[in-house]
C-alpha cells in the first residue's frame, strides 16, 4: 500500500493535537480532519496506546515503528 501521500498530509491533520495523546484522540483527530482511512486504520490497528508526539504518529503510519 503505499502511503507516500497519506503520510505527508498527517502533520496538517494532527497540528491542532495536544500530545501526549491516546490512540482514541488520534483517530478521531484523524477523522475529524477527513484523514485517509488506510492512515486511520494502521493507527487503529497499532500496538501503542498513547503516541507522544506527530512524528511518532507519522512513523507509525509508515510502518516504521
Amino acid at each position: 500500500m503505499d502511503l507516500g501521500g497519506t503520510v505527508s498530509g498527517l502533520g496538517d491533520s494532527l497540528q491542532n493535537l495536544n500530545f501526549p495523546a491516546s490512540k482514541d484522540d488520534v483517530i478521531s483527530n484523524l477523522q475529524d480532519n477527513n484523514a485517509p482511512q488506510e492512515a486511520i486504520d494502521q493507527i487503529r490497528n497499532a500496538g501503542e496506546e498513547t503516541f507522544n508526539s506527530a512524528d511518532e504518529v507519522t512513523q507509525k503510519v509508515q510502518g516504521n515503528q
